[in-house]
Order: C-alpha cells, then structure tokens, then sequence
C-alpha cells in the first residue's frame, strides 16, 4: 500500500513480530505538528531569554538610580545640615548686631537708640562681655528639612537683616551729617596752626559799635583764601550776599536736623549753587572779609535743636585731615 508506512517490532529472540500500518498523510501531519510545536517552544524560549536580559537590566538600571537617588538626598541632608549651621550663626550675629546698635532696646551699647522689632528685647541685666563673646546654645541639628520652611527661614532672616541694614544705614547718614571738623583746610608749619579763634560763641561786645551782642557762631582767622569746607555731608540751601555776614553759605544736614553757616567768604568755589549736595570735607569757599568784617576771619555757625549752639562743642577734629 503506497499510501501507508509499514513499522515492525520484533523481539530479541526473534520468536515473535509485530506490524503496524500508519497511514502516510498521518506521519506527514504528525511532523508538521511537530515542527510547528518545536519553533513555537523556541520562539517563546527566545523570548524569555531576551525579556529576562531586558528586566535583569532594567532591575539594574533601578537599582542604580535608587542608589544614585539615596546618595543625592544624603548630600542634599549633608548641605541643608550646613546651611542651617550657618543660619544660626548669622542668627547669632544678627542679634549681637541688633544689641551693640540698641535696636530692640532703648539704649544699645553704643549709646544709640533705635526704632522697636519684633524680636525679643535684649535684657537691660544682661552683661556686655556675654552679649559680644558668649554665642547662645545652638539649636539640634534638623533632618526633615523641606523647601518650605528653608525658604521661610531665609525670608525671616532676610526681613530682619534688613531693618538692621537699614538701622546701620541711618546712622552711617547721620555720622557724615554730623559736624564735627574745623570748617576751614588748616594749614601748619613747625606745628603751628595758620589759624586761630578771634571771637568766641555768646555775648560780646560788638566790634562796631561796642554794645553787648549775642555772638551766634565763633570766627576763626585765617590767612585770605584759605579753603572752607563742609563741616558735614548735607544739602546747599544758601547761597546769598549778606549785608553783615557777606558772602555766605548755609547748608542743611537733614538727617541730623542741623544747619551750618559759612560767612565772610572771599569767593565761593566753583559750581557751588543751592540745591547741591555736598560732603564733608568738600570746599564750598575761601576765607575773605567780606560784609562787615574788622578783618580776614571765617564765621562759622551751628545750628541744632531750635537754636545756635556753640560750634566749639562740635568741632571734635580741629584738623580735618586727621
């Protein structure tokens, strides 16, 4: 039979043999199955294979990023744990600051006093060297830092910096408008000044007429030409010929609510005009004897509290180059 497969089994004594018919279209199906069953199991083989190589890398590739990720937050700690250091360190200098200048009290430790805060008082008990050398207890180092309160801490500190910046900056306006130098660019030779006092602040005779005169400033002589000089930084607010003090300027040091006068002037230095602003140590004119003068000589006037003061009391430096 062409169409069928003949398969013999025979015993090893060959006593006994058997046949079996398998029609053909069966052992061609059977192997057709079968080839189609064997790449079947390969091609899922395969695939395993390469989604196991695919998942071993990317559980690698996780593994490194979490271990990438743990580093990061580590240093992330490290550098917020520093930050914080530093913040209770400028906290602390902050309050030393805000102590010395008598920002939160009535008095500071420069004998200056300031507007009020929102930060506790230093106690009035509280005893000099501690406040500049003893640094408070620092607080424990925190972990569980966020983005929020970090940025809160540094918003608080910058708003309280700066009401201590801008203290400082008030009283750095105040100190250049204060007048505290000889108004004139003195001059000595072997030690000796070119310039003395002529006439003192208060009563007088008048060098006119001889009858009592109150004085309101002091006149220094000096030889003619002699650079004058803002005593302060402040703002020209006269500049006029006077019938008795001449050529005579006037500046306002509005910080201070202080006024100078400058009088008897030769001439005024050039550019000099109401309005300007001027700082101390800037010439402003030079000594003449202009208005009615007995004699070459600087009159000079301070004006403080709703009255003249004795320009004396303020002349600290009687050499403005010192």
């Amino acid at each position: 039979m062409k169409n069928t497969y003949t398969i013999l089994f025979m015993s090893s004594n060959q006593d006994s043999v058997r046949q079996f018919s398998i029609k053909r279209w069966l052992v061609l199906l059977t192997g057709v199955f079968t080839f189609l069953a064997s790449s079947l199991l390969l091609a899922f083989a395969v695939s395993g294979v390469k989604h196991g190589i695919q998942y071993q890398a990317e559980l690698r590739g996780e593994v490194a990023g979490r271990e990438e990720l743990e580093r990061t937050i580590e240093l992330y700690k490290s550098q917020l744990q520093t930050i914080e250091k530093d913040l209770q360190e400028v906290r602390r200098m902050e309050r030393t600051v805000r102590k010395v200048l008598g920002i939160d009290s009535k008095d500071g430790l420069l004998g200056q006093g300031g507007g009020g805060s929102n930060i506790e008082e230093a106690s009035e008990e509280e005893p000099t060297s501690s406040i500049i050398e003893t640094p408070p207890a620092p607080a424990p180092i925190r972990t569980d830092f966020t983005d929020t309160s970090l940025v809160t801490q540094v918003s608080v500190m910058k708003r309280d910096l700066s009401q201590v910046y801008q203290h400082v900056q008030d009283r750095v306006i105040e100190y250049r408008e204060t007048p505290f130098i000889l108004p004139i660019e003195a001059s000595t030779e072997d030690d000796i000044p070119d310039y003395w006092f002529s006439s003192e602040f208060g009563r007088r005779p008048h060098p006119f007429t001889r009858k009592p005169q109150f004085h309101n400033g002091i006149d220094i002589a000096a030889p003619s030409g002699t650079p004058v000089i803002a005593a302060a930084d402040g703002i020209v607010s006269l500049v006029e010929r006077d019938p008795h003090f001449g050529n005579m300027v006037q500046i306002e040091h509005r910080s201070t609510g202080m006024m100078t006068l400058y009088g008897h002037l030769k001439a005024y230095a050039d550019g000099l005009e109401v309005g300007k602003r001027v700082e101390r140590e800037e010439i402003i004119g030079y000594v003449g004897n202009s208005g009615r003068s007995t004699g070459t000589h600087l009159h000079y006037g301070v004006h403080d509290d709703g009255k003249w003061q004795n320009p004396r009391h303020y002349i600290i430096l009687d050499d403005p180059s010192n």
